[in-house]
């Protein structure tokens, strides 16, 4: 979905100007960029500990790394 150029800059401007309205923006972009972060560190964590479940897959019983 596609907004106009004209739609998008008369929003920035209502934004800008108005001060609650610019609080009430920058309130919900700090949120949006915390749920953003938090889901970043989840998705690692998880590629992380399924990195070592496979490494321990991969492992001979000596302690070895498989080919």
């Amino acid at each position: 979905m596609s907004v106009p150029a004209h739609v998008l800059d008369a929003e920035l401007d209502r934004i800008a100007s108005d001060p609650e309205t610019r609080a009430l923006f920058r309130a919900e972009l700090d949120c949006a960029i915390a749920e953003h972060f938090a889901d970043t560190a989840e998705s690692a964590a998880f590629t992380e500990a399924a990195t070592e479940a496979l490494q321990a897959v991969l492992r001979l019983p000596t302690g070895e790394r498989a080919a």
